[in-house]
């Protein structure tokens, strides 16, 4: 269920709507109005779903979403709000509306502040799962010193999932993203990758090359411009084209792409992480030679950024991935994966996929 919350649509963070009343026409319609395209939608068990982006960064709608506006007189809506904010890891909203007004709504991290015109719609509901009310609290944290609740923190929410959908009826839309397995590389050793959106691929190449750091291949997919440079073919100047990647995101550039905001990019190199003294503190920047092997930049700042593979992953600037290397066990104090292969993700070929699939990334050719 919990597939529902995290990582359904990689590269996006997602609202999840589910309407009673509406037809998914309707609903999908009425969701455009308010600026909100429609990733996927589909019906089932009486209800029609929509998934859709949280947040509007193409003209800049950075509100929350009136949703009263599609729940007209006889219709429910059923709203998740999968991540408020993932680079601080807030856990998800939850909003029940009913005839165009909030009946019930409370964040994931607090379930005992409820709102809304009836705070104790499921109240009866949480309390037999055990989340609110005295079973809620977890004993073993006055009695066992080692214990510590975020090791069921999953499991909670799982349950708590669980107990609204069960008591809505809600179906379960096909949106669980595929489990990330241990594979090759999925870019060859040896490349930088460029990744930038809101430019095309035409000006991607163009300010590569005036910076002196021509294609060796290039392309466009799924709203991303990319070119890959041959590491061998630059020595020396691998941090450079890093920082090019940084640079096109903020002001140097922003009036030759029509004004600030306007360009993300995620930078990737397959080349060795950065050994020397500089390399192992991410705040301290590494020799030309060895760029950080990812970062995803905006505002022309990296917003994240760290080395990858042989637990690397836990020296690292921004927690944008962070549920997501959670989850793989690639950081955090439970990595079954290590613990039963100490090779595992050697080579970091498990994070560049975390990676790729977060933003949606195309492989290179």
């Amino acid at each position: 269920m919990t597939s529902w919350m995290h990582g359904s649509f990689p590269g996006h963070e997602v609202n999840i709507v589910f309407s009673r009343g509406l037809s998914p026409d309707a609903l999908t319609t009425g969701l455009r109005e308010l600026r909100r395209e429609p990733l996927a939608h589909g019906e089932a068990n009486g209800w029609a779903w929509a998934v859709h982006d949280m947040l509007n960064d193409e003209i800049e709608d950075y509100d929350g979403v009136d949703y009263r506006q599609v729940c007209p007189q006889g219709t429910e809506l059923v709203v998740f709000v999968t991540e408020p904010c993932s680079a601080k890891a807030h856990g998800p909203d939850f909003d029940y509306y009913r005839d165009g007004r909030l009946v019930l709504g409370f964040s994931f991290e607090d379930i005992g502040q409820r709102v809304g015109e009836n705070p104790d719609h499921l109240s009866a509901e949480l309390l037999a799962a055990g989340l609110i009310g005295p079973g809620a609290y977890c004993e073993a944290a006055d009695t066992d010193d080692g214990h510590d609740c975020f090791d069921h923190h999953y499991d909670d929410e799982d349950r708590l999932v669980r107990a609204i959908a069960d008591a809505f009826g809600l179906p379960s839309p096909p949106l669980a993203r595929e489990v990330v397995r241990e594979r090759g590389a999925p870019i060859a050793p040896g490349t930088f990758v460029t990744y930038a959106k809101g430019l095309d691929l035409p000006t991607l190449t163009t300010v590569l090359a005036e910076a002196g750091y021509p294609a060796r291949t290039r392309g466009e997919s799924a709203g991303w411009s990319w070119a890959t440079h041959d590491a061998a073919d630059l020595p020396g100047r691998g941090t450079a084209v890093a920082d090019l990647a940084r640079d096109i995101t903020g002001f140097r550039y922003e009036e030759r792409f029509g004004g600030p905001g306007r360009v993300e990019t995620v930078f990737l190199a397959t080349t060795p992480a950065c050994e020397c003294p500089h390399g192992q503190n991410y705040m301290v920047p590494h020799c030309p030679d060895h760029p950080f092997q990812f970062l995803h930049c905006r505002g022309g700042f990296e917003r994240s950024y760290f080395n990858v593979g042989r637990r690397r992953e836990s020296r690292r600037s921004g927690d944008l991935l962070l549920r997501e290397l959670l989850d793989a066990g690639i950081v955090g104090r439970h990595t079954p994966a290590y613990d039963a292969d100490p090779g595992f993700n050697a080579d970091g070929a498990v994070t560049m996929r975390i990676v790729m699939d977060r933003f949606g990334l195309p492989a290179p050719s």
